[in-house]
């Protein structure tokens, strides 16, 4: 539709009622914003003089540092858990990014997406005691919307460990598993998702001005996907998102999808009971794991009548699953592949299988691999379970760890596979897919 006007005031009049229309309409449809791999060549974090295979390497390295983390915090009572304010991940150990816009200048971050975390924060100017970051600072004095929140705001007490200031104002200290903080003002503003302006404002974020620890140049901030209050899908009061995850070398963005748009539907789609604690307590997202079946041979999880058994992480490259179930896994698998072992791989990775698939008369076949979960079972295929972490070497990403620590269905086992997180009805679902097709 085109417009005429008779004045420049009725023109900008139109253009603000067109972009409200714009945004209102993505936010009761849903909206998708754009998702890429940290070690993606398109990514801030990509450094062109690591080689492949030790981005590999570092990647399964940030898992067993990650569930060391996430295991010690799932010990806490809740009370304990209050008492910490504290964030179970290690900084800067999240795995994928999502492009966001804050304030109402619009200013690009790329941050990283976690749903093991749950305060959303950047970086501000001016920074008094900032790590070194590559991009500028955010400066929220540009924003019109920027607003500081009060020590008698109640998401002032789930911004972590707070303090009143000048003027009582909320000033919150967030602390990461591996020692890492940042420190600043709680603040609402403007945040803006993907390309069709889906503008959400008094939105409560971190701005940080005392940040330090093991954050890297390369990161501007963190969204925090996890379940509490003051994470961003309660904020915007969405209760499904979805995602596709592409792997590491992919040049090519996927989407990660909020509100009604994040519905995934169609054949082989799978379902399992998604459950939550009270959001007080911590910020997981859990499955229950029954066991798997490999070939024909059907291995039980000792864990099996836990409900809740396993939480699901964005976060973390391996799948950690209690000792016995993997074991049973691997010794299935490895029955059925004929391939030699390489077992300094295996060694130097504390993985549990290695392969030399490109060694003379190896063959590589996998037979099915099913997992078992509550009320569904999903097939598995070998690149959610094996992956290369040297030339012509795979080694499974099914790891085992103590049946008394915490068991994380990692992001290789659902890599290219639309995966929706329905908190509204409790349900995970899953459903194998082409995370570049126009569709999704």
């Amino acid at each position: 539709m085109t417009f005429l006007c008779k004045s420049s005031l009725i023109c900008v009049f139109i253009l603000l009622a067109q972009l409200s229309i714009s945004s209102i309409a993505s936010k009761n449809h849903g909206f998708d914003v754009d998702m890429i791999h940290r070690d993606s060549p398109r990514s801030p974090y990509y450094d062109a003089s690591i080689p492949k295979f030790e981005r590999v390497r570092r990647a399964i390295d940030r898992s067993f540092a990650r569930h060391k983390s996430l295991s010690s915090f799932s010990k806490h009572t809740s009370s304990n858990i209050q008492n910490s304010f504290s964030s179970p991940i290690v900084a800067d150990s999240g795995e994928y990014l999502i492009k966001i816009h804050l304030g109402t200048h619009r200013y690009p971050i790329w941050a990283i997406a976690d749903t093991g975390s749950t305060l959303t924060w950047t970086q501000c100017f001016p920074c008094e005691a900032c790590y070194p970051q590559n991009a500028k600072p955010y400066n929220p004095a540009i924003s019109t919307t920027y607003k500081l929140a009060s020590c008698a705001d109640p998401q002032c007490q789930g911004a972590g460990k707070t303090s009143c200031g000048i003027g009582s104002r909320c000033n919150y200290l967030y602390s990461y598993g591996d020692g890492s903080y940042t420190a600043g003002n709680l603040a609402t503003d403007t945040v803006s998702f993907g390309k069709k302006n889906a503008s959400f404002s008094g939105v409560y974020i971190g701005c940080g001005y005392a940040n330090g620890g093991l954050f890297s140049a390369q990161g501007a901030g963190l969204v925090g996907l996890g379940n509490s209050p003051i994470s961003i899908t309660n904020q915007i009061n969405v209760t499904k998102f979805s995602y596709c995850l592409p792997d590491m070398a992919s040049t090519l963005e996927s989407k990660i999808r909020f509100g009604p748009k994040a519905e995934i539907r169609g054949q082989g789609l799978v379902s399992t009971p998604l459950i939550t604690t009270p959001s007080n307590e911590n910020p997981f997202y859990y499955i229950t794991i029954l066991g798997f079946k490999v070939g024909s041979t059907e291995i039980k999880s000792s864990q099996a009548k836990q409900k809740g058994n396993t939480i699901i992480d964005s976060g973390t490259t391996l799948t950690l699953l209690p000792s016995d179930l993997v074991a049973g896994v691997a010794s299935a698998l490895a029955s059925t592949i004929k391939c030699s072992r390489n077992q300094t791989a295996e060694q130097e990775t504390g993985l549990a299988l290695c392969y030399n698939v490109k060694s003379t008369n190896c063959d590589f076949t996998l037979p099915p691999v099913i997992v078992h979960f509550d009320e569904g079972d999903l097939e598995l295929p070998g690149t959610n379970i094996f992956i290369e972490i040297e030339e012509g070497v795979n080694c499974l990403t099914l790891q085992g760890v103590p049946s008394s620590s915490l068991a994380i269905w990692g992001n290789t086992a659902q890599m290219f596979m639309k995966t929706e997180y329905d908190v509204g009805n409790g349900k995970l679902k899953f459903l194998p897919a082409d995370c570049f097709n126009a569709s999704y």
